[in-house]
């Protein structure tokens, strides 16, 4: 099919070509535009090059393989794709207004093409599922929808946590890659263990299994078309099924529809198990990786930061083994960690401890899992906001003044660095500020310095 496919160009060309050596001639016609000889001699030698240039290109495409695959046989044979005037209109759509944003999303597939394909397997799923995050998030792990929906497969907190992903103030495991497709690919094969059917399933991935049953129910109907015809789903879902088998289409048979495929990428990263609390940016440093890609190989760690107790990170081949080798230590040599453990004291409210460290209330209880209204008791530890060094001078004071300076104009970094007996360097480092920073009127400056530590490094 493929030879077929790339001959196909030249073969019309022939056969035009044999078609006028074959056909009775026109009439001459005895107008202007009749072709003088020098005009038909020149419009054959037209002819034959565009031909030699046909067989070149044919020749060189068979004789240079490309890397790239022309199609994904085995995910085109796994789903049936349905005959529907809505899924020619997306194919349409996809290969006029939406080519280049659909062929980005193709292409970035083939970071997590193996990685998918392998899940999917495991648990006996269709290998054409692998291109649902084409139309969910373009494979991105950061996109959040305005319903919340969030990372490459776009679950709502509450599906994400019923399938086992933490979604925390900490973690957020919809933008990891790995977690989030096992819990994608249980949650479809739920789905289509439910409805018996992979347009009615794909239609409650979208809006909910519960906004399908109902539709079923109220308009008698058995399958996802009917409920379209009926307009009985919302119209995001009326176009959502479609348009992922449109992409399924394409990736069929990318050349035919104008779009290219990668071949799946081997994976550059490895787990290491590592224990927190610990920046990234500390990891980084001690590894000798950059900050931003860290970040950006793990944005499920919301904050840039591992949790208490730990986290897997995706870290590079080539830091794997001095990663791993500090695993366990890492956490206590990070001394700029903006987070400590803190063993409350009589009279310890998490309203006061808020008002102390200049944080909301809710970031102190989002930090330690605690719901709203949550007082916790004498002699229980809390993770609390602040490097550990400098919680114990923010505690001592019972006053805020003596803890923050309100910039006033003129003010300097020197000038507000002396007048509470710092040096501009405890200044900077106080407020996570740079030298020669500009103040602002109003800017709220911590001035307090540590003078001792009450909290645990965690």
């Amino acid at each position: 099919m493929k030879t077929l496919r790339l001959l196909a160009p030249a073969l019309a060309a022939v056969s035009l070509a044999a078609c006028a050596t074959t056909t009775k001639p026109a009439a001459i016609p005895t107008h202007s535009s009749v072709l003088t000889p020098q005009s038909s001699r020149a419009e054959s030698a037209e002819f034959r090059k565009s031909l030699e240039e046909a067989y070149d290109t044919i020749l060189a495409r068979e004789q240079h393989k490309s890397d790239a695959p022309e199609a994904d046989i085995e995910a085109a044979a796994s789903i049936p794709i349905p005959e529907h005037r809505t899924v020619r209109g997306a194919l349409d759509y996809f290969t006029t207004r939406l080519h280049d944003s659909i062929q980005t999303s193709l292409l970035l597939s083939a970071k997590y093409k193996s990685m998918i394909d392998a899940t999917l397997e495991a648990e006996g799923l269709p290998k054409g599922l692998a291109y649902l995050p084409v139309i969910e998030s373009a494979y991105a792990q950061t996109l959040t929808s305005r319903a919340g929906a969030h990372g490459m497969w776009q679950f709502m907190p509450d599906t994400a946590r019923e399938y086992g992903l933490r979604v925390d103030w900490w973690v957020d495991e919809r933008a990891d890659p790995e977690p989030s497709t096992r819990a994608a690919a249980s949650y479809l094969k739920d789905l289509h263990r439910r409805f018996g059917d992979w347009s009615l399933a794909l239609a409650a991935y979208n809006c909910g299994p519960g906004r399908v049953s109902r539709a079923l129910a109220e308009t008698g109907a058995s399958t996802f078309w009917e409920l379209l015809e009926m307009t009985a789903v919302p119209k995001e879902t009326r176009g959502y099924v479609p348009t992922f088998y449109a992409t399924l289409m394409i990736a069929t048979d990318p050349a035919t529809y104008g779009f290219t495929l990668r071949e799946p990428e081997q994976p550059s990263v490895k787990r290491v198990d590592v224990d927190g609390p610990l920046s990234l940016d500390y990891v980084a440093d001690a590894a000798g990786v950059e900050s931003g890609l860290l970040r950006e190989m793990n944005p499920a760690l919301r904050r840039g930061l591992v949790p208490p107790g730990g986290a897997s990170l995706r870290v590079p081949l080539t830091a794997a083994s001095e990663i791993a080798a500090r695993a366990r230590t890492l956490k206590n040599d990070d001394a700029n960690m903006k987070v400590c453990s803190f063993t409350l004291r009589g009279g310890d409210t998490i309203e006061k401890l808020a008002r102390k460290l200049d944080t909301k209330p809710e970031t102190i209880l989002a930090m330690n899992g605690l719901s709203s209204g949550t007082e916790p008791r004498k002699g229980e530890t809390l993770f609390l906001p602040v490097r550990a060094r400098e919680l114990g001078a923010l505690l001592s004071h019972s006053d805020d003044r003596k803890v923050y300076y309100a910039v006033r104009k003129g003010d300097t970094l020197y000038s507000v660095a002396r007048r509470h007996k710092l040096t501009v360097d405890e200044l900077v480092e106080l407020n996570d500020l740079r030298r020669g920073t500009s103040l602002r009127p109003g800017q709220r400056l911590r001035v307090a310095p540590g003078r001792g530590v009450v909290a645990g490094s965690g």
